[in-house]
């Protein structure tokens, strides 16, 4: 019979690192998880000794709440854990001491065994792990670690191994409880989603963009994303695929996600016979950036997300990356830029998004000149800008610009 296991423990990472404003931290959270676990049979979510404890009126649910939680940024890693209370242990451990004779911790001793068995699995080997919050109980964590891995190895013959074994049974020491748990799941860290403010990320159709905007987002940025389609308007334009990766981002944010989709016509107009086809991709990422920074500025976003990676495209070499946004007072974060093609694919494929990113779709990007720059100079740009009226263009973008809500209720 499995044991049951009504708690689910988190932990934190360099939340922990933080200052006076850490309980701000912890707050936004907190409330994440809540929103995470919603319809959920969570009691309280408590935070005890650097742990936060999630306890379930229904320990049947304890999986499914903690692949939930995995996905609230600033958890390190989450687990469902059997309780102990030391009111069980420290009284037989007190006994042996007193007596010089060895201790028995025949509680943890017991549920170690018996996780061992129902999640070992094929294991070949095993290491006990023990971390004390409490420096006041009667062992030290090596001392635990050998006795409960002694009577794991003779209950079930399974051998210790120190070095990546096959299983670790952790045990965690407080001060009212001890915790015992063999699946330490790793979740993906950061900081609470909201609590770095509001970017504007650009979108595109492609693997590099969503991915960006994930990284961010595990920094504690909540984002808007903005999305420029081809067409005479939104009902003409094919964003279904740029709604759906929206969607996927959604399973990491507590709240619906906005997009804003801008239409490309207004540079189309006044670019045509101004333009040179060797200009033309870095006026339009100009113009495309100029377009995101009105709008951030409009929705109370502190910069701009790209996923640019550095040389990757045409419009990513330095002098051009410099050239584009040369007047640009708004941050430009560029999570990607040191990432080659392979590093971000795999981001891609972590997070969920491949499979949609790679589904053919031709975004405004690729349907510019095939030979454009590679070395502009901004006082080019800022003399096409001028000859086109490249800010009238940005304000008729804007002014016909769609917003729409993903996720949430």
């Amino acid at each position: 019979m499995a044991l049951a296991t009504p708690i689910i423990a988190c932990a934190y990472g360099e939340l922990a690192l933080k200052g006076r404003n850490r309980k701000m931290f912890l707050r936004k959270l907190i409330n994440n998880m809540n929103v995470a676990l919603k319809g959920e049979p969570v009691d309280s979510i408590n935070h005890v000794e650097s742990r936060l404890l999630v306890h379930l009126s229904d320990p049947g649910r304890a999986p499914e709440v903690s692949a939930k939680l995995r996905n609230v940024f600033g958890l390190q890693w989450t687990s469902p854990v059997v309780t102990i209370p030391r009111a069980e242990i420290d009284p037989q451990l007190r006994e042996d001491l007193e007596a010089d004779r060895e201790p028995r911790l025949t509680a943890i001793c017991d549920v170690a065994l018996e996780l061992t068995r129902e999640n070992g699995g094929a294991a070949a080997n095993f290491k006990v792990e023990t971390r004390r919050s409490d420096r006041g109980f009667g062992l030290n964590s090596p001392e635990v670690s050998r006795l409960v891995g002694a009577a794991v190895h003779h209950g079930i013959g399974l051998p210790a191994k120190m070095s990546h074994p096959d299983l670790v049974v952790n045990i965690v020491v407080l001060k009212e409880n001890v915790l015992v748990f063999t699946g330490k799941e790793n979740a993906y860290g950061g900081l609470p989603f909201g609590s770095s403010g509001r970017t504007m990320v650009l979108l595109s159709g492609g693997i590099d963009s969503p991915v960006a905007a994930w990284l961010m987002m595990r920094r504690g940025s909540r984002p808007d994303f903005v999305h420029f389609y081809s067409g005479r308007d939104v009902a003409e334009a094919d964003v279904a695929k740029i709604r759906e990766l929206v969607e996927i981002l959604g399973r990491y944010s507590p709240v619906p996600l906005r997009l804003f989709l801008v239409p490309v016509v207004p540079y189309e107009m006044r670019a045509i016979g101004v333009v040179t086809d060797n200009y033309d991709m870095v006026m339009f990422r100009r113009f495309m950036v100029k377009t995101a920074v009105r709008l951030a500025r409009r929705n109370s976003c502190l910069g701009l997300v790209t996923g640019d990676s550095l040389g990757q495209v045409a419009s990513q070499t330095m002098h051009n990356l410099g050239a584009i946004s040369s007047d640009v007072e708004l941050p430009i974060l560029r999570p990607l830029i040191g990432m080659d093609k392979m590093e971000i694919t795999a981001w891609s494929k972590k997070i969920g998004a491949f499979a949609t990113s790679i589904r053919p779709y031709r975004d405004c990007c690729s349907l510019r000149s095939p030979k454009p720059i590679l070395t502009a100079r901004a006082r080019d740009l800022l003399m096409y800008s001028s000859k086109m009226n490249l800010d009238e263009a940005v304000l008729e973008a804007v002014d016909n610009t769609v917003m729409e809500k993903i996720g949430g209720e």
